[in-house]
């Protein structure tokens, strides 16, 4: 059987989903089961199912859009003649960075915690009280590639362990870059990646 050719339709560069791409939660009982529902869908349901509310937009990202970076290292065993004859202890870290622009609860509840952000009778308040910044978070990115090719990111799991500096001035958007890092679940899974496939079509059958 003959390879299967290159092809410039998996050559794409990305973009966010119009009116929303990023959403977060904090891990609770309800999020996790509006998270457990995108998991169980079936085929390209697992793309198209919305985000449901409980896991909020976290509004524009920068024009930088997003990274996602990986660690991976390990320790060696070498023989008498320096020559590395095996590797062990090997641990790898995800992460990823976005810049977020808007300045609202959602947004920087994710920044400096849900507990230390409220929005009451017109006054948003931001409580810069960092021992209650350590959440576990649901994060969904909703993405796009070209010729409208869904790509949908889950990460079950992950928690705000860096965060950017901040400048303000006439001519820099307020806004706050911060990595999340990744962890894995009961599986040994860090992230979920979904894309609309080029190769396959999505069946009419059920239970695909």
């Amino acid at each position: 059987m003959a390879q299967t050719a290159n092809s410039t339709a998996n050559v794409s560069t990305t973009r966010g989903v119009k009116g929303g791409y990023m959403f977060s939660a904090v891990r609770t009982t309800e999020t996790i089961a509006a998270l457990q529902t995108l998991l169980e869908a079936n085929g390209l349901a697992k793309i198209t199912t919305p985000i449901p509310d409980t896991i909020p937009n976290m509004g524009y990202l920068s024009g930088d859009g997003f990274n996602e970076g990986l660690d991976r290292s390990s320790d060696s065993l070498s023989d008498i003649n320096g020559d590395t004859v095996d590797t062990y202890g090997s641990t790898s870290t995800e992460t990823l960075g976005v810049t977020l622009m808007e300045t609202a609860a959602k947004p920087l509840g994710l920044y400096y915690g849900s507990d230390n952000v409220t929005d009451e009778n017109g006054l948003l308040t931001v409580d810069h009280n960092w021992s209650n910044s350590d959440e576990e978070r649901i994060v969904i990115l909703d993405l796009v590639l070209k010729n409208g090719r869904r790509w949908r990111k889950v990460i079950p799991i992950c928690k705000v362990t860096e965060r950017g500096e901040f400048t303000g001035n006439s001519t820099t958007a307020a806004q706050r870059n911060l990595t999340l890092t990744y962890q894995t679940d009961q599986n040994g899974s860090g992230c979920l990646d979904w894309f609309q496939s080029t190769e396959t079509s999505a069946s009419t059958g059920t239970g695909n």
